[in-house]
């Protein structure tokens, strides 16, 4: 049967094929299974009328879905969501950026480096002390 035959029997014998004589109905449902193979919308739509036509208890398999759920949320994460997030983990990166520059600040103030304060020692005209600092120059010799 071809499309053009089917569309004629349809006028003829009405819209629904199951009312049609059975030689016609045969053709007509081979027809349109072929046309529903090629088009995917129509497999699809095959599949939720099988499902929705299969027995099946509905309360019974929306308690599987919640003790999934369940099941899943219980499960504990091995790093918190803050961190898995974009910007908890920007945030994260820059409070490390931000301590990793107050630590460098502090130990460079401890390493106070001798050649440093001889050179200022130096530039104001200052006598340097045996510690390395600037010694006190009570008479005011060598200021400028």
């Amino acid at each position: 049967m071809t499309r053009d035959e089917f569309e004629r029997n349809r006028r003829r014998f009405g819209d629904t094929v199951e009312a049609w004589p059975a030689p016609f109905r045969q053709q007509a449902r081979n027809l349109m299974a072929a046309e529903q193979k090629d088009d995917p919308d129509a497999a699809l739509d095959r599949l939720v009328l099988e499902a929705a036509l299969t027995d099946g208890d509905d309360q019974e398999l929306a308690s599987k879905v919640l003790a999934r759920i369940a099941a899943g949320s219980a499960r504990p994460y091995l790093l918190p969501r803050l961190f898995l997030s974009p910007a908890g983990f920007a945030a994260c990166a820059a409070a490390a950026l931000v301590a990793a520059t107050l630590a460098g600040y502090q130990v460079a103030r401890l390493q106070d480096d001798p050649s440093d304060t001889e050179l200022l020692a130096l530039a104001s005209g200052s006598a340097v002390a045996d510690g390395g600092g600037v010694a006190a120059d009570p008479e005011g010799e060598g200021s400028l």
